[in-house]
């Protein structure tokens, strides 16, 4: 009989913990459950005061003089945004209210019109200023935008190294002011070399009734190419005896602004001088080929635009292979004539600028002489190397 009670009761303890651990489960559920509902919350309240600070700072940097109905637009779209997600954060508690909604309408829009009329005082009496210079590659000028009070005058300069190259009397239009210069107008040179020292100082001047701006853009200022160099990978066949038979070369060029105090260098066939630093620019190249006096092979001219030779890749970024006469090599037929130093000849003409010839590339060849050695010395052939 003790024993059927033992068994009531143990079995009486288990519904007990049953019962314990039933009610423990969903007290935890909903604590987990509140720590992500707050998390969500006060990200959605952070959003919503990002993108009111957004809004304002977009209404500060334009200013009351120089915004468009675009500008208010953006502006207000980001607040409206921002006011959403604030009260965002009220909906997923399940606690938005009327008056709530009112309330932060108000306080959003407060903001936004003490912001307005404080660009007002921020921008009464100003003059024209210089928001940007930008370089218009493909059509080679530089695009000026201003800002000003509507129906200003004023009178725009630029100087190259302190002197007037260039003038223009204008007047803003609604609040902002436009206007293209083609770089043949002033263009003097790079505004520095390979190495950024300085050699050419170009610069905006502004003259207005409330006042002066000045904008130097020497870091645009960078179109002419004036060196060029080639390195070559020797191409050969091997037959089954170990004799090797050389059948022509695989040729790359770079187009730069070259290192006044460096020089080509080739051996092992590897490039080991100074690289120019390549740019964005425009101008025509034309590479021949010599031995000695005489020309022995001259590639088609290859025009850049920007920097890039359609079908031949972006001399703005490195070395690029150049065109070839057997599956994408320099044959030997087409160019060889004995052993010895060739010259690899680069004409630049810039489409801005002076016309630049680059002889630097001289690399010795000992084909013949590697030939005519038994396929037992093949491992003493003499590879190409800076003449």
């Amino acid at each position: 009989m003790s024993g059927l009670l033992d068994k009531a009761n143990e079995t009486a303890k288990e519904v007990e913990i049953t019962k314990d651990e039933n009610l423990v489960t969903p007290f935890a559920t909903t604590e987990e459950k509140l720590v992500v509902d707050k998390k969500i919350t006060i990200s959605l309240q952070v959003a919503g005061i990002i993108g009111l600070l957004v809004s304002v700072f977009l209404l500060i940097q334009v200013g009351w003089l120089y915004a468009t109905l675009v500008d208010y637009l953006i502006a207000f779209a980001a607040l409206l945004f921002g006011w959403a997600l604030f009260n965002g954060a009220d909906y997923v508690k399940a606690d938005l209210s009327a008056v709530k909604l009112i309330l932060t309408a108000f306080a959003f829009a407060g903001l936004f019109i003490v912001t307005i009329v404080s660009t007002i005082f921020m921008n009464v009496g100003g003059g024209v200023t210089i928001s940007s210079v930008t370089l218009d590659g493909d059509n080679d000028e530089i695009d000026l935008l201003f800002y000003g009070p509507s129906g200003m005058e004023y009178d725009l300069e630029l100087l190259v190294d302190g002197e007037v190259q260039y003038s223009r009397s204008l007047e803003i239009d609604r609040d902002r002011g436009r206007h293209s210069i083609s770089l043949a107008d002033f263009w003097a040179g790079n505004s520095k070399d390979m190495n950024d020292r300085s050699k050419v100082d170009y610069q905006i001047k502004i003259d207005s009734e409330g006042g002066n701006d000045s904008f130097s853009f020497n870091d645009i200022m960078l179109r002419e190419v004036d060196t060029g160099f080639v390195r070559v990978n020797e191409v050969y066949t091997t037959d089954s005896n170990g004799e090797k038979e050389y059948t022509g070369i695989a040729v790359e060029m770079i187009i730069g602004l070259g290192d006044p105090d460096a020089a080509f260098d080739f051996s092992n066939n590897y490039f080991t001088g100074t690289t120019p630093k390549t740019i964005v620019s425009d101008w025509t190249a034309t590479l021949k080929v010599k031995f000695g006096n005489s020309i022995v092979y001259t590639y088609d001219s290859i025009t850049a635009n920007e920097g890039t030779v359609n079908g031949l890749g972006e001399f703005w970024s490195g070395w690029v292979l150049m065109p070839g006469t057997d599956a994408g090599n320099l044959a030997r037929d087409d160019f060889y004539d004995d052993d010895g130093c060739y010259t690899f000849e680069i004409e630049i003409v810039n489409l801005l600028g002076e016309t630049y010839t680059d002889a630097s590339t001289q690399i010795e060849f000992s084909w013949t002489s590697n030939e005519a050695q038994d396929s037992e010395q093949n491992s003493s052939d003499q590879q190409a190397t800076a003449c």
